[in-house]
Formats: C-alpha cells, sequence, structure tokens
C-alpha cells in the first residue's frame, strides 16, 4: 500500500509543482488577463479537487502507516477542503464584484496551494522510508 500511495502523492505533487510553476505563469504571460483568467477558473476545481481525493485516499488507507503519516494526510485533506469548498467559490464570487477583496483571496489561495505541496512532499519523504 506504501508504494501506491506514494505513486498517488507523487503524480499529486509533480503535477501541482508543473501546474504551480509552469503553465498558470505562462497562461498569464501568453494569454490576456481575462482570458488566462478564465482558464485558470475552470483548471482549478479539478486540480484541487484531485488534490483532495489523493489526500482522501491517504487518510483512508494511511492510518495503517502511522501517526505521524495520517496526521499529514489529515492537514492535508483540510487543506483541499476548505481550499475546494471555501476559498475558491469565495475568491470566484468577489471577482466580479471587488477585485482588490478578490486578490486577498487569491493570495490565501497561492498559500493554501503552497502549503498542501509542501505536506505532499513530506508524505513523499514519509513513504520513501516505508518502501
Amino acid at each position: 500500500m506504501s508504494k501506491f500511495l506514494f505513486f498517488l502523492n507523487s503524480f499529486y505533487l509533480g503535477m501541482g509543482v508543473f501546474f504551480s510553476i509552469y503553465v498558470a505563469p505562462t497562461l498569464f504571460r501568453v494569454l490576456d488577463r481575462a482570458e488566462a483568467g478564465k482558464v485558470v477558473e475552470k483548471v482549478f476545481p479539478v486540480y484541487f479537487g484531485i488534490g483532495f481525493l489523493v489526500m482522501l485516499i491517504s487518510v483512508a488507507v494511511g492510518w495503517k502507516l502511522g501517526k505521524l503519516f495520517f496526521a499529514a494526510s489529515l492537514a492535508n485533506l483540510l487543506v483541499h477542503g476548505f481550499h475546494l469548498f471555501y476559498v475558491l467559490p469565495k475568491a470566484r464570487n468577489l471577482k466580479l464584484i471587488d477585485y482588490s477583496e478578490f486578490m486577498k483571496w487569491h493570495g490565501v489561495s497561492m498559500g493554501l496551494n503552497l502549503l498542501g505541496l509542501l505536506l505532499a512532499f513530506i508524505m513523499i519523504i514519509f513513504l520513501v522510508r516505508k518502501i
């Protein structure tokens, strides 16, 4: 089971780093801001949904791997749940009515994304030791 969780979390981490460091900045560099925003707005629910699903599986299966892995998985599940079900809808609604407030929530979103990726990295290090 450790190898399966290693694969899932490595996939998520790779996808997240690639999207965050390359895809999103490239979209905003190549397209105008409004069009790039529309693309990213469609990708975010899928991206964070995948992260939520990976963390849900990690919590469900990872309790067998010890308290540390379980705690990191649970923390990451909570981060992704808050991000997916609260931050993204709030930011989407604010974007239309108060752009400066939207930018504050965009910063929160970026911080949560970074935290989720960092927790996934920690989980992967733990899994490498178990394999």
